[in-house]
């Protein structure tokens, strides 16, 4: 189904994004290297969607590096805090049109 499709698309970013911070935990990926599909637009948009999922369920944070780029991150569970739900987090929008993102 596509509920199954999109819950599997989901794990497979956020074991990607696991995965480069535990081999390379002091270098953030910025957010666009991650969810832009450069030989597809649509692609791109539905990285973007599953991204959100990761963000939503407290999996991993966007914030500003120093550059005042977006950069994604996992976020570090606490031992025996698994209320990710207690983090504070926020809501963005995002537009990007084909234009941009060619």
């Amino acid at each position: 189904s596509h509920q199954e499709a999109t819950a599997k698309e989901v794990e497979r970013i956020l074991r990607l994004l696991q995965t480069h911070f535990k081999n390379d935990p002091c270098t953030p990926i910025f957010f666009f290297d991650l969810v832009v599909d450069p030989n597809s637009f649509a692609r791109t948009v539905e990285n973007i969607f599953h991204v959100s999922f990761i963000i939503r369920d407290g999996l991993a944070r966007l914030r500003l590096d120093d550059d005042k780029l977006p950069v994604i991150e996992p976020v570090k569970n606490e031992e025996g805090n698994d209320d990710h739900s207690a983090q504070g987090r926020s809501q963005v929008v995002l537009s990007l049109s084909y234009e941009e993102w060619k």
